[in-house]
């Protein structure tokens, strides 16, 4: 009977400590909820005044404005010149991108994300699948937002003094048709200017989203380290940097270059952001260039979207995040002073679109690109000789490897028009190109070990040179494939 009682006593023990913890679970959920649900309210009254603040106070009487498909109301590009808008065709570009749908939950292009109550590995997950895919993946409320208004105190606080010397892109010199209308200056002098549409970009370092382009570098630098240098790998994968726009700051279609993907941080204000993508995913390149061409030929006189491309609005609110797979193209508008922060990555699962990207840069680099950078090539190398070291939870898809393997072993048809600097340019008739170029950095080691890893992936997967070329022409640009199991081959090239 005693041993009968005392298993009862410890059934109720054990059942009234389930309930207690089963309580404070819900408790703790309660309030996580109720944070979310406060936070979810705080943005929303930031937005309405910040609508409201566009309508009034920020917007002169003698300024043309546009109203946008969310409701908010913001100038036009204005530049007053003897007694003309100089950025006219300008304001003409961007009454006809505020006609353009805005993007909503359920879109074909974008991946609408709200962050409440979802974990961080979901998160990110949700974002790689979506950028894996070829589409943007906008995250509401996922960063903590900034003041309403830019101040130079609050960016100083951000690590940009006023007397830092950036590059100014003056919206003037390009209306007018100058080709790189960049000026230097200083960030006191781009926010006393502020009735001129301007642009800068300022060096930043933030914490953002682990990404895989790092850990190459990390696993490799003992085995294979940098030829004659200690330099930080940081310095080749320019990671971060932020971007200061004055109201009124038309970015003209571009793409996201280079073989990277992107992040946009809306920190101030808000920011239009117009996604393209085209209606046919199995269209030719030939023909793909074309269409991009067209996009980026500006006729201020005729409608901006060439027939094989569709187009629709990201309202990026401070606290937003907007990431972008490589290749990506999108046209920007800042209506006020706005403020934000952006990050470029590399990976394993999307190097199908990395190798759309640089297509597209040594087609029509001159054209397409925003920014030239140094040392894809060095990192792209980097993450093939790693590939041995890569933890077993690395997941790997059929296209995107034979895209980076291809890009190792043919890196001449790759090279940006923009002439990177990692290989000779190839416009460059007269003189042979050296397949194995590094540039300053990289090791002859690492160069062979990379070469030899894409050869034997490719012998892996029983791919020659016409058949690779088939596997990233005759697919949807798209498409990713079937998931890889390389342990095999990456044991016996390691």
């Amino acid at each position: 009977m005693a041993n009968d009682e005392q298993a009862i006593k410890r059934k109720k023990s054990e059942a009234n400590k389930r309930y207690y913890q089963k309580r404070k679970q819900r408790k703790l959920q309660d309030l996580k909820l109720a944070e979310a649900d406060k936070e979810r309210k705080k943005r929303n009254q930031r937005d309405k005044r910040a609508r409201a603040r566009s309508k009034t106070s920020e917007v002169s009487p003698t300024e043309d404005v546009v109203q946008w498909p969310n409701g908010q109301t913001t100038i036009l590009p204005t530049v007053m010149r003897d007694g003309r808008n100089a950025c006219e065709g300008d304001a003409k570009y961007v009454r006809q991108l505020a006609t353009l749908p805005l993007s909503m939950p359920g879109s074909h292009h974008v991946e609408h994300i709200d962050p409440m109550g979802v974990n961080d590995a979901d998160l990110c997950q949700r974002v790689e699948e979506t950028l894996r895919g070829g589409r943007c993946a906008v995250v509401r409320g996922a960063a903590k937002p900034g003041p309403e208004k830019l101040t130079a105190e609050y960016l100083v606080e951000r690590g940009i003094p006023p007397w830092l010397r950036t590059t100014h892109h003056d919206m003037e010199q390009r209306a007018i048709g100058k080709l790189h209308p960049c000026i230097d200056a200083t960030i006191d002098q781009l926010l006393s200017g502020a009735a001129d549409p301007k642009s800068c970009d300022a060096p930043l370092t933030f914490r953002s989203l682990h990404v895989p382009s790092l850990r190459p570098f990390t696993h490799t630098m003992r085995i294979l380290p940098l030829h004659k240098t200690q330099i930080h790998p940081d310095l080749l994968l320019y990671r971060s940097w932020a971007n200061i726009y004055q109201g009124g700051t038309l970015t003209l279609p571009r793409h996201t270059s280079n073989g990277f993907g992107t992040s946009f941080s809306v920190v101030g204000c808000m920011n239009f952001f117009i996604v393209y993508r085209l209606k046919d995913r199995f269209l030719s390149r030939d023909q793909t260039i074309d269409q991009f061409l067209a996009l980026c030929k500006i006729d201020y006189d005729h409608p901006q979207l060439p027939d094989g491309i569709e187009a629709e609005i990201v309202d990026l609110r401070p606290g937003d995040l907007l990431f972008m797979p490589p290749g990506q193209f999108y046209a920007r508008y800042a209506g006020l002073l706005a403020y934000e922060e952006i990050g470029t990555f590399l990976r394993y699962d999307t190097m199908h679109l990395s190798e759309w990207s640089l297509f597209l840069d040594n087609s029509h680099g001159k054209m397409y690109t925003g920014q030239e950078r140094k040392g894809t090539f060095v990192t792209l190398r980097r993450m093939m000789a790693a590939l041995p070291y890569m933890p077993l939870s690395l997941k790997t898809y059929h296209r995107p490897t034979v895209a980076l393997a291809w890009m190792i072993l043919d890196p001449d048809s790759y090279v940006s028009q923009q002439r990177d600097g990692e290989t000779p340019p190839p416009s460059n008739k007269t003189k042979k190109i050296d397949k194995t170029s590094g540039g300053e950095y990289e090791s002859k080691d690492c160069i062979d070990s990379a070469m030899k890893i894409a050869r034997s992936l490719l012998l892996h997967l029983e791919l020659d040179d016409a058949e690779v070329v088939g596997v990233l022409d005759d697919s949807a640009w798209d498409a990713v494939g079937n998931q890889l199991h390389l342990e095999k081959v990456l044991d016996d090239s390691s």
